[in-house]
């Protein structure tokens, strides 16, 4: 990888946590790594391994693609083409909810599907 690719990488690492109004030390507790880690990518010191690539893309729910090919549009894993509300009003929502809210949906989105149904199943209950 270029370090002109490095840096893009690096701004949009940036620019999604921005987007998404939280610190550099909520995204690396999220990914089990310490600030100063984190914030080697950020700055283009350094590039994240492919494990920690797949964490972002499910954290920020971008593909890997955009986050290491120089591309301007930030395509979103699950997103409806033909839906109204574009990525930016996604991201404003999400800026909406409490700080505990947000560590609980970025945290939800790196288990597993299994992990996933046993954590929703109490939730699915009809009484």
């Amino acid at each position: 990888m270029t370090v002109e690719n490095n840096m893009s990488m690096a701004n949009k690492l940036r620019k999604l946590r921005k987007d998404f109004c939280m610190t550099q030390d909520q995204i690396a507790d999220i990914l089990g790594m310490s600030r100063t880690s984190f914030s080697k990518y950020e700055n283009g010191a350094a590039n994240p391994p492919l494990n920690v690539l797949r964490k972002i893309s499910a954290i920020y729910n971008v593909p890997i693609e955009y986050l290491i090919h120089d591309e301007q549009n930030k395509p979103f894993l699950n997103s409806d083409p033909d839906a109204d509300d574009s990525a930016d009003e996604s991201a404003k929502y999400f800026t909406q909810l409490t700080d505990e809210e947000k560590m609980l949906i970025l945290r939800f989105r790196l288990l597993s599907k299994e992990d996933k149904d046993d954590f929703l199943r109490p939730l699915n209950t009809e009484d």
